[in-house]
């Protein structure tokens, strides 16, 4: 067999090793030029702190379009989820880093801001300093968590994660009764299943937030305060590296 004959050998049927075929084909389909392939490139074309904007200020307008109050909470909840989805990506897509036990951090918070902000403990703190005192504790929990985890990888920084996630819910689950290691009397921290209720409203600026479109705004502006940080940490060179 001479080598032109050799190379022209066709190459057996299968998928290709390294290649994901069904990417390449929605891939291919994306490249096919039609509407919907120019209208993508055409928004591509817009700098992505531009599309921010917009779409924040077109999400901003919700409030004035409709007063429905189940269309509101959905959206709260909606943006609540997005905060946490874009948290995650830091860690799990950034970092690398399997992380099981992510929520724990948002379910500390939002505890950590009842007690200090509800009826539970006859403690009335402001919005304005629960907010940053609370970030900065959830921000502590994180470190005592990632010191016995620092050297540990895949599956095993997964265990640790998961472990951490399990421990949360089962402490705030029967929280309705709990004592300092059984030398002090029962306390009821976290009320148990039934999570801590009669929360005080949010106080900004002098005004007490009743309204679901104060707490849309509040949400959206969270977000969009988040993932403008991120952006300027993803283009940095800090980030980039």
């Amino acid at each position: 067999m001479s080598s032109g004959e050799f190379g022209s050998a066709a190459t057996p049927p299968g998928p290709r090793i390294g290649a994901d075929e069904w990417v390449a084909s929605v891939g291919a389909r994306r490249s096919s030029g039609g509407p919907g392939d120019r209208l993508r490139r055409e928004l591509e074309r817009i700098p992505q702190p531009a599309g921010f904007a917009i779409a924040a200020a077109v999400a901003a307008t919700l409030p004035f379009i409709t007063q429905n109050g189940y269309v509101l909470r959905i959206s709260i909840e909606t943006l609540t989820y997005m905060l946490l989805a874009i948290g995650l990506n830091v860690v799990v897509g950034w970092a690398g880093m399997l992380d099981l036990g992510y929520v724990a951090f948002y379910g500390f918070g939002a505890y950590g801001y009842a007690m200090l902000s509800s009826s539970q403990f006859n403690v009335h703190w402001p919005t304005l300093a629960v907010i940053p005192l609370i970030t900065l504790a959830t921000v502590a929990l994180g470190f005592v968590v990632a010191l016995p985890s620092r050297r540990l990888s895949g599956d095993y920084l997964a265990i640790v994660t998961l472990f951490f996630g399990q421990l949360f819910v089962t402490v705030t689950d029967n929280g309705q009764s709990m004592s300092l290691l059984g030398f002090s009397h029962d306390v009821n921290v976290t009320n148990g299943p039934n999570g801590i209720a009669n929360v005080d409203p949010f106080h900004l600026f002098g005004h007490n937030l009743e309204q679901l479109q104060g707490y849309y705004w509040v949400a959206l502006g969270f977000f969009v305060t988040v993932l403008g940080v991120l952006y300027l940490v993803s283009t940095s060179l800090t980030g980039r590296a």
